[in-house]
């Protein structure tokens, strides 16, 4: 089993490279698809008391320590109130003792293959409830894999800042096809999927990488509490030695000083 996350961390931390190159592609076409449009432009203000949207990314399976539990302490309390769009089964069952309730919940891809299908869902999903009304403000809450551990990463994804993208200056401008603002419509879409798929990627990583690391710990473990009860089967056995040598030897003083008697 431990085999088997390597493999699949591997596989997933391979594909994270082509996943961020596309994101950084859609960016700056976002940028020149902006350059079409005013530079006041930017996200239409979200209304005070709007509903927040939580996706969050949590455990698909067992054997991964407290992935998901740190994935919820890092929302804290956004949790109450909020819509929240989960993924992962094992997540799931941690929120329904948690007493949280997903407005929205499906398990977690198993394979890196799946990734792709999985976020076309996930989207599907939030766009339907942004359609009702039900979400106007959407963050991801995601564990990424850092040198020496994970890190839970959460960052706004609804509505879209357009301040974030550069506008590039002293080029010519693409020919487009479409109106700017419906190209700029389809573009916020693919990059929202975008950041879905590499969101769902750290997180597919971190949690075998925690599986890995989760199941080192316990062989350790297991190893630490062996050596000790090995030990105290010598020292047992090394008392009950002792025990039967007092024993004997007794027994030949008694037996010597009924002979002298």
């Amino acid at each position: 089993m431990r085999g088997i996350a390597v493999s699949r961390a591997q596989r997933g931390r391979a594909l994270l490279a082509g996943i961020v190159a596309y994101t950084d592609v859609v960016s700056r076409a976002i940028g020149e698809a902006l350059n079409f449009l005013p530079t006041t432009m930017s996200a239409a203000p979200v209304p005070q008391h709007a509903k927040r949207g939580l996706i969050v990314f949590c455990a698909e399976q067992g054997f991964a320590g407290a992935f998901s539990e740190h994935v919820f302490e890092a929302a804290g309390g956004d949790l109450q109130g909020a819509v929240i769009l989960l993924a992962g089964t094992r997540g799931a069952a941690v929120a329904a003792e948690r007493g949280i309730k997903p407005a929205w919940a499906t398990a977690m891809t198993t394979h890196v293959e799946g990734i792709a299908v999985f976020a076309n869902r996930l989207a599907e999903a939030l766009y339907r409830f942004v359609a009702q009304g039900a979400i106007a403000t959407g963050d991801i809450v995601f564990s990424r894999s850092v040198p020496g551990g994970l890190r839970i990463d959460r960052h706004s994804l609804l509505p879209l800042d357009l301040g974030r993208f550069t506008r590039p200056t002293g080029k010519e401008p693409p020919l487009i096809e479409l109106a700017p603002d419906l190209l700029l419509d389809q573009l916020a879409a693919e990059y929202v999927y975008a950041q879905l798929c590499e969101a769902a990627m750290h997180a597919f990583v971190a949690e075998n990488e925690a599986r890995v690391s989760a199941m080192m710990a316990a062989r350790n473990n297991t190893d630490k509490k062996l050596a000790v009860l090995l030990q105290r089967e010598r020292q047992l056995r090394q008392e009950e030695i002792t025990t039967e040598i007092i024993e004997l030897a007794a027994g030949a003083e008694a037996l010597q000083g009924n002979r002298g008697g």
